[in-house]
């Protein structure tokens, strides 16, 4: 029998008083128009940023894994060919993601997979607010190059096993945006709305121009965590000014400051500062 979706979450609810589905599948191929199949899937729930329930199983896709599938899982036809088809987990996936906020790194190749499964189960489709964490890592962590998850999860210190498997990958996107929601509310962006801005890298930019500016103008020293090249730094800075350089390919800001750890002064990228503070 087809359900019906419960949601009773709105874009204007506090983040810390929703619960997170984060999902993450495994799959046959790149594509469902090809035919391809989901062949595991993991679910990590949140509550106020605390893990407070998982689950994850492999599928039988009733059709053959690819290779190229195979050199990124590791996911063999022999491990799932005892494993329940997608119809029958569809009840326990479709219990864990209702009334929540759904959350996904690069949410429309996972939810595409999801979504025609829950289809071909007879449930409908996920009608729920969703949260894309790529698109949060790419506006509030601009400084990087590469925004693979792996990539993404290692610049803020987040352990990766490396194993591309579901359970693993959606833990990592729930602490991706546990690290991410935190950082917002440092900036007074606290409801589900601001998580699906496309404004996030100049709100905070603005914001923590406004802090530094004050600083120097007051002659404070601040605190600030920073991207560094493989990792989140932390430090205490007396702020000398602000400047920009520009080529002929990109503008970058910088701030100019002498470094209490270094003993000397030092530039930092406006675009890598994570966090910042005043110390009184």
């Amino acid at each position: 029998m087809m359900k019906a979706n419960k949601i009773k979450i709105f874009q204007d609810s506090n983040i810390d008083d929703v619960d997170f589905a984060i999902i993450d599948v495994e799959t046959t191929g790149l594509s469902v128009e090809y035919g391809d199949r989901v062949c595991e899937i993991g679910i990590v729930k949140l509550r106020g940023g605390a893990v407070i329930e998982t689950y994850s199983s492999l599928i039988n896709p009733q059709r053959p894994i690819s290779a190229g599938a195979y050199a990124v899982n590791r996911i063999s036809p022999a491990m799932v060919a005892d494993a329940p088809i997608f119809t029958n987990i569809a009840d326990r996936v479709y219990s864990l993601i209702e009334e929540t906020v759904v959350g996904a790194y690069n949410a429309p190749f996972d939810l595409s997979f999801v979504n025609y499964e829950l289809g071909l189960a007879g449930y409908p489709r996920i009608q729920n607010i969703v949260v894309d964490v790529l698109v949060m890592a790419r506006q509030l962590l601009p400084g990087l190059n590469r925004y693979p998850q792996e990539n993404v999860a290692r610049a803020v210190g987040i352990p990766n096993s490396g194993k591309h498997r579901a359970l693993d990958d959606a833990m990592i996107t729930a602490q991706l945006l546990t690290i991410f929601t935190s950082l917002l509310k440092v900036h007074d962006c606290s409801k589900i709305s601001d998580l699906r801005r496309q404004d996030l890298t100049q709100i905070l930019k603005t914001r923590r121009w406004e802090i530094i500016t004050s600083a120097i103008e007051s002659k404070k020293n601040i605190w600030i965590r920073y991207l560094g090249n493989s990792e989140i730094l932390e430090d205490m800075l007396t702020p000398i000014t602000i400047a920009g350089h520009k080529t002929s390919f990109q503008s970058t800001v910088y701030l100019q400051a002498y470094c209490h750890s270094a003993g000397t002064d030092k530039n930092f990228r406006l675009d890598r500062i994570l966090d910042v503070r005043v110390v009184e």
